[in-house]
């Protein structure tokens, strides 16, 4: 009696150890699913927002295919310093035509709104912002992320300005009407599109400006 009962202890214990093992087997595999997953909605996010930034581009060069834009990618933190500006460009990539000429660029830039906030932001060669788009915005709904209507974001399209600034009634060229109640978001935003121009108009100069 006390063998049967030891020896079907003992098959419980087996078959408690293989479910687990199935349940962990399972629970890995779904795991590595879903990081696929995310990493390919994150890729589709990024070059959606680039083509919304720099909807004339025909190709994307990335810092591995070109060595001037791995150097100054490697000096990015050094260049916004040197700026005087606080964030951190993420990534950032050459813009070519149909005739493989290079007509601007497009970075990505982490900074601080309300809350944290990565944009794109897309600029010619000839020192013109294309536009801005977001990657990551967690700014208070319904108030912050008025940021993310149209007619903010097409304040910065097509304008030439070494740098922007936020104001109550934009008259300027390098002037955006800032939103109401909503000024770290409002700030955040010009301050990460005055990163990444800062930092593509460095990376145009070396790589030689118009083309």
């Amino acid at each position: 009696m006390a063998k049967e009962k030891k020896q079907s202890m003992m098959k419980d214990a087996l078959i408690l150890c293989a479910i687990s093992l199935i349940a962990a087997l399972a629970l890995g595999f779904t795991n590595e699913l879903t990081k696929d997953r995310i990493a390919f909605l994150a890729a589709q996010a990024k070059a959606e927002a680039y083509q919304a930034v720099y909807p004339e581009a025909v190709a994307i060069i990335e810092a591995s295919d070109n060595e001037i834009l791995a150097a100054t990618m490697e000096e990015a933190a050094e260049i916004l310093s040197a700026g005087g500006h606080v964030a951190t460009i993420n990534e950032a990539c050459i813009v070519q035509d149909a005739n493989a000429k290079v007509i601007g660029y497009v970075a990505s830039v982490t900074v601080k709104g309300y809350d944290t906030m990565t944009l794109t932001v897309g600029y010619t060669t000839e020192g013109v912002c294309t536009g801005i788009e977001y990657l990551e915005l967690n700014e208070t709904v319904g108030i912050g992320t008025k940021v993310d209507t149209p007619e903010f974001k097409g304040q910065f399209v097509g304008k030439k300005a070494a740098q922007f600034t936020a104001v109550k009634s934009a008259a300027a060229e390098d002037e955006i009407n800032a939103i109401s109640g909503a000024t770290f978001s409002t700030n955040g935003v010009v301050n990460g599109v005055n990163a990444g121009i800062y930092f593509l108009s460095e990376l145009n100069n070396r790589m030689g400006g118009a083309n």
